[in-house]
């Protein structure tokens, strides 16, 4: 039997259309605006702080069950299509956002039954969260763009050498499971002196492009430091991190 080599990896960016992030971010919106509404419902009838004549029944169920399922929907699919998005989107996003969002309905809900006080604090409190997850995904977002940035310097700098993957770090059930696989894989490079190194890389592989151990791609790397993996880039590895074609070496003279 003849074993042909795999070829080089290729890699087909995912689509970067938003329209599905839209309706994902709207879904957050609206089902944590109504979950906080019903929940406002429930926990103030609960704590007696309602109208003697009012009782949490259907408007507040409905609320809160339905509130959650359509925030949770929203919040799946925004997590599915985050990985499209690397240098602007963070799971830290949709979190903020349906905390944030929560606390209007919440608000709402104390001023229908009369109550305030303390469920006023707890309105601002969620907002002030939320509020601050949403920076806190901002701010990883842009480091995120600096390492991207970093990285494209590196390629523009660097070395480019032929790299060969060693160990994929995928068993062959891996993807039955899920549509991702979080894992290190190791490549083997010789650098321009002649020795043979092995570096090891963190990577997302998704299920429409696995690697292959023998597989072959191209590698960045500083020969004053070969052995420093802040200053390797890996073609294929870089490719599925950021979502963009997998990068060229660019030809000399």
């Amino acid at each position: 039997m003849v074993h042909s080599e795999p070829p080089p990896f290729t890699f087909t960016p995912r689509s970067r259309r938003r329209t599905g992030l839209v309706v994902a971010g709207v879904l957050m919106v609206a089902g944590s605006a109504w979950a906080g509404y019903g929940l406002g419902l429930t926990i103030i009838d609960a704590n007696d702080d309602a109208p003697p004549a009012y009782v949490a029944q259907g408007t507040a169920a409905a609320g809160t069950l339905g509130g959650l399922l359509v925030a949770v929907i929203g919040a799946v699919g925004w997590l599915f299509m985050m990985d499209r998005f690397p240098r602007a989107l963070s799971g830290w996003h949709a979190v903020g956002l349906m905390l944030l969002c929560s606390a209007p309905g919440l608000f709402v809900a104390t001023r229908e039954l009369g109550a305030g006080d303390w469920y006023d604090v707890a309105a601002a409190g969620l907002a002030a969260v939320g509020l601050l997850m949403v920076l806190g995904g901002s701010l990883l977002a842009t480091r995120r763009r600096l390492r991207w940035l970093d990285e494209l310097r590196l390629i523009a700098e660097g070395t480019p050498v032929p790299a060969t993957v060693v160990e994929s770090g995928i068993d062959p059930y891996d993807f039955e499971e899920a549509s991702n696989l979080i894992t290190t894989a190791t490549f083997r490079f010789t650098g321009t002196d002649g020795t043979s190194y092995l570096v090891r890389q963190r990577v997302t592989i998704p299920a429409a492009a696995p690697i292959e151990e023998g597989q072959r791609t191209t590698l960045w790397y500083d020969p004053a430091h070969p052995l420093d993996e802040r200053r390797i880039v890996v073609a294929m590895v870089h490719a599925l991190r950021w979502n963009v074609p997998v990068p060229e070496p660019v030809p000399q003279g």
